[in-house]
């Protein structure tokens, strides 16, 4: 089992992200105050829930602050989003991700303690349950069902070994493209011998079943 999430707010948005999670390994809270949203994800998640984001004494007796992401899918209420936001920072809670509607939505969210906030219109649930099981890679573009761009971030694990010693391109029939340095600019690779560091961010090309396998 992968760490635990809590999804709130049971829209098409956040009912979708809370199964594909689950589906992903992860043990899924699901939240929700209408008892018949929760009546129907119940046997879909780990545990579900009737309770309020706008009441902070729910939230404590959920130990909402024991989950390693809060995301909120709320999506009719932008005064709920503000207040469920400040209590899940008040209450501690390690990282919290937050839909709006708007920019300036975002921008509010973001302000009062919203670790990130995503945009429907710009992300799916099923692209966000994607980046969330793996974090390493950072953004995956696909330019045909057979081929992807992909930025990823050097796990520890890789660092230390240069291109040309990986044999991405060989082995794993994955091509990088650019090199970026915490600081620096983005770079082609033209030099195989560079040798990575944790932290880098790599842009590679490849299938996406080919880049899941070899930087998840």
């Amino acid at each position: 089992m992968k760490h635990d999430i809590c999804v709130i707010g049971l829209g098409i948005f956040g009912y979708e992200l809370a199964v594909l999670l689950e589906k992903e390994g992860f043990g899924v809270l699901a939240i929700d105050r209408d008892r018949q949203k929760i009546e129907s994800i119940k046997d879909l998640v780990t545990a579900a829930a009737v309770a309020d984001i706008t009441d902070i004494e729910a939230m404590k007796e959920l130990a909402i602050e024991k989950f390693d992401q809060v995301i909120l899918g709320l999506g009719s209420s932008f005064e709920d989003m503000v207040l469920g936001t400040t209590y899940l920072r008040k209450l501690g809670v390690k990282r919290i991700i937050a839909r709006s509607n708007t920019a300036i939505q975002q921008e509010i969210l973001l302000k009062i303690g919203a670790d990130e906030v995503i945009l429907p219109e710009q992300e799916s649930a099923e692209r966000l349950a994607k980046r969330i099981s793996l974090p390493h890679i950072k953004e995956l573009l696909e330019l045909d069902p057979d081929l992807g761009l992909a930025e990823i971030e050097v796990k520890e694990q890789l660092a230390g070994k240069s291109i040309m010693e990986l044999d991405l391109r060989k082995r794993h029939r994955i091509t990088a493209l650019l090199i970026k340095r915490e600081g620096g600019k983005a770079h082609l690779i033209t030099d195989p011998s560079v040798v990575l560091k944790a932290g880098d961010h790599l842009v590679v090309v490849g299938s996406e079943e080919d880049i899941n396998r070899v930087f998840s």
